[in-house]
């Protein structure tokens, strides 16, 4: 410590600043590399001896928001003194480094929020912004989520990851896919002729879409979470197996077929749906309505 103080004495004396400030820069300085270095050799040693990724990563996440912490308790208690001044400073410096100043308190701020009232966790999928990705990571400032393209393009990952200041949950409406439970309500709109017949249609579509392996087993799961989420949620579905609506047009009949499917795995049921739709049409057990009969309605719309 003598040491230390010796050393900033004689900055002091170079610089003319008070040795004050100096000293408590210094200390500063070694606190969050000190801080820095545990945390890095705690995440050195889990890394080694922790094989699952998902663990892993939760652990490491965890090390870093609390190193944050400690380094943001500990730099108060050595400028406790000091914060009088240091505001009095700011409010010199003017209204451009006061507003940042603010934007960087208020996403400190929206941070612990996000770890305490958890709007969303790490790999829940959300849509902000006009931006759809699974949450990947988040931290005292910002958080990230890997963007996914929308509904109409298969929800397939784009490989960018968005970066969105923490203080945009507080000002935007987020919508979560995943948080009360894991599974939504997707659609299917198939179009057969007017002349077919509904019933066999209809049959043969529900037969399709319960075959499915995935889709069969989710009414199951989505009950016993629905009952999890009671305590937190007035949530409730009459009805969780798959069912069939029916739409009248003057050109066809829409079936629209609603299904529970997990949002990532929700093209890749669509794709065995449709590849299933395609193979009985072509053995006649369903009757699509096709091109010509396209033709047919125009010319007949046309008399």
């Amino acid at each position: 410590m003598h040491f230390l103080e010796q050393f900033s004495k004689s900055l002091s004396d170079l610089t003319g600043i008070s040795s004050t400030p100096i000293l408590l820069t210094v200390y500063s300085i070694i606190l969050i590399i000190v801080v820095c270095l545990m945390a890095k050799g705690l995440i050195f040693l889990n890394t080694h001896l922790n094989p699952n990724e998902r663990s892993l990563f939760l652990f490491n996440k965890k090390v870093r928001i609390f190193k944050i912490v400690i380094i943001f308790v500990f730099l108060f208690l050595i400028w406790e003194k000091q914060i009088g001044s240091i505001i009095t400073f700011i409010s010199f410096i003017g209204a451009a480094a006061t507003l940042a100043m603010r934007d960087i308190i208020l996403n400190f701020l929206a941070g612990i929020y996000i770890s305490i009232a958890k709007p969303f966790r790490i790999e829940d999928r959300i849509e902000l912004l006009d931006t759809i990705g699974d949450v990947v990571n988040t931290n005292s400032m910002t958080f990230e989520i890997l963007e996914v393209k929308g509904k109409d393009e298969g929800e397939q990952s784009t490989g960018i990851i968005v970066q969105i200041p923490n203080s945009k949950i507080f000002t935007e409406s987020i919508k979560n896919y995943t948080k009360a439970f894991k599974y939504i309500w997707s659609e299917l709109e198939v179009k057969v002729s007017l002349n077919a017949n509904l019933e066999q249609n209809k049959k043969t579509l529900y037969e399709i879409v319960e075959s499915n392996d995935i889709v069969k087993r989710i009414p199951k799961k989505m009950k016993q979470a629905l009952n999890e989420a009671i305590g937190d949620y007035r949530i409730y579905y009459n009805n969780l197996e798959p069912i069939i609506y029916t739409k009248l047009t003057d050109e066809c009949v829409i079936l629209t077929i609603r299904y529970l499917a997990h949002p990532k795995k929700a093209r890749h049921i669509e794709s065995q749906i449709w590849n299933k739709i395609y193979e009985s049409a072509k053995e006649n057990k369903l009757q699509l309505y096709t091109k010509e009969e396209i033709k047919k309605s125009k010319k007949d719309n046309s008399k």
